[in-house]
Order: C-alpha cells, then structure tokens, then sequence
C-alpha cells in the first residue's frame, strides 16, 4: 500500500501517476486512438460504431475498476464471435469496426489508467509487457482492417483466430495474475479513483 493508510486519500500515488502522464497523455491518447481507428477506416464514427454495443462501463457502474474492466472483456468476446460469424462481407466489415472502436477505448482506458498504476506500485515488467501485448493486437486490427478492405477476404478468419487467441491470453493474464494483487494492495480511496478514472477514460475514447 503506497503513502499513509490513515490518510483519505494518499497523494503521493496520484502525484506520481499524473506526472508519468502528464507531459503528452492526451497526444497519446489521441494517437492511440486514431491509428487504432484509421487502420479499419472508422476514424469518424466514433460513438456511432458503439450503438449496438453494450456498455459494460455503464453495466459495471457500481462494481469497481477490476468488475468493470472483466465486464468489458466480456463484452469484446462477444463482439469479436459477431465478427466471426458474419455471413457477408459487408456485415463482417460492419462488426469489424464496432469491434475495433470498443477494443481501442478499452485499450486506452487501461493503459492511461491502470497499467502505469502497476508500473508505480511495484510491478514494472508486468505493466511494460501488457503495454507490448496490446501494441501486438493493435497491428492485428490493422491487418484485418486491410484485408478487408482490399478484398482479401480469405486472409480474414486465420487473423481473426490469431486475434482471438491473443487476446484471451492477455485476458487470462489481467483477470488472474495482474490485476488482484493491485486491487489488493491498494485502500478504498485508491480503488475508488482508480475506477473512476478508468470509465472516464473509456467514455472520452469511445466518444
């Protein structure tokens, strides 16, 4: 646990995390974002992609940062099984973008939130590593959004898997090594700032 436990709400933690990000977070939030977008061509739908998604931020409101975080796992699961199962090209490349838009705001949401939180409380190669892992599904995204929209159907589905078992395994990797011991380690106030700022997050990108 970081500063004094009697403390409401310890401000060492939070001076520490706003200074990592402070110098260029929101140029690598907007960076993030839109290569993550422009890559499968929906740079300017935005919230639009996300109608037909379900908001786990929303679902999850009252459970914490970890609840919210599984929730949305959830939903991306569900999402990407939509993409695999579509029938035509054109609703394939529809699922695609809502799929890539939701994965984009919750990428952003955790690694503006909670992986430099890891960094700070002890646990720097774990947060570095999930960086890396996310970075490797992005270029994934990128691929399939080329494949389909330059014809190369056939290219998809094997990309698809390849997208889906990594993601699972970073999943699996959050959910049940990363992620607890954090919980754990940090007091209430810390969990409650930490969850509001990951749903902000994730609104602000998804917007």
């Amino acid at each position: 646990m970081l500063g004094n436990p009697e403390r409401a709400v310890p401000p060492r933690y939070f001076r520490r995390l706003k200074a990592l990000k402070k110098v260029d977070l929101m140029d690598q939030m907007i960076t993030r974002r839109n290569l993550g977008l422009v890559a499968v061509g929906v740079f300017s739908m935005g919230a639009a992609a996300l109608s037909d998604a379900a908001d786990p931020a929303e679902d999850a409101s009252g459970g914490d940062w970890l609840a919210t975080i599984k929730a949305q796992h959830k939903e991306l699961d569900r999402l990407l099984s939509v993409v695999k199962s579509a029938s035509t090209h054109e609703s394939r490349v529809a699922a695609f973008k809502k799929f890539a838009v939701y994965l984009t705001a919750h990428s952003i949401a955790e690694e503006t939130s909670v992986y430099p939180a890891l960094a700070i409380t002890g646990s720097e190669a774990a947060s570095k590593q999930l960086y890396t892992e996310q970075d490797d599904a992005k270029v994934l995204v990128a691929r399939i959004g080329d494949a389909l929209s330059t014809g190369h159907d056939a290219d998809v589905p094997a990309l698809l898997d390849t997208l889906g078992n990594a993601l699972h395994a970073h999943v699996a990797e959050e959910e049940n090594q990363d992620f607890p011991p954090l919980k754990a380690k940090e007091d209430a106030a810390m969990n409650a700032r930490l969850t509001e700022e990951f749903k902000q997050t994730f609104h602000r990108a998804s917007a």
